[in-house]
């Protein structure tokens, strides 16, 4: 019985396009917390691009797995990555969200930020990636 359920359930999830999306953003949250640039980069499509604020994206697979290996000397303390809306179109996602991260700074100092993000998504080999995640400060 409980292996009927939890097929039940997994084929629910297989069927419901955006949960799958909402799997994929959890996958992401966690590759950033644990600062898993491989994991990350995992999530992305090739031609991806993530962006914060007004500042330029950084665009590529090797140039965003760079720009992360740059934090290196950072301690993510805490990282939440929610999704208010998501919509699916097909094989494209579009979501909505809000951010709160919490990081040490390598000389020690504490760093809260919140905010918002936009993400653009596709299905990629089965997958759903990252082809955009564009972050901004929380409106005041």
């Amino acid at each position: 019985m409980k292996a009927l359920l939890a097929l039940a359930i997994a084929l629910a999830a297989c069927s419901n396009p955006e949960r799958q999306v909402n799997d994929s953003l959890a996958a992401f949250r966690r590759s950033i917390y644990e600062m898993n640039v491989d994991a990350t980069v995992a999530l992305l499509a090739p031609n991806a691009s993530i962006s914060h604020a007004d500042q330029p994206p950084v665009i590529g697979i090797a140039a965003i797995a760079a720009f992360l290996r740059t934090f290196a000397g950072f301690h993510v303390t805490a990282y939440d990555l929610t999704g208010v809306s998501t919509h699916v179109n097909g094989e494209a996602a579009a979501q909505h969200g809000r951010y709160h991260e919490a990081v040490t700074t390598p000389d020690g100092k504490p760093v809260v930020v919140d905010g918002v993000f936009d993400a653009s998504w596709r299905k990629h080999d089965g997958k759903w990636r990252i082809e955009n995640m564009h972050t901004a400060p929380a409106p005041q």
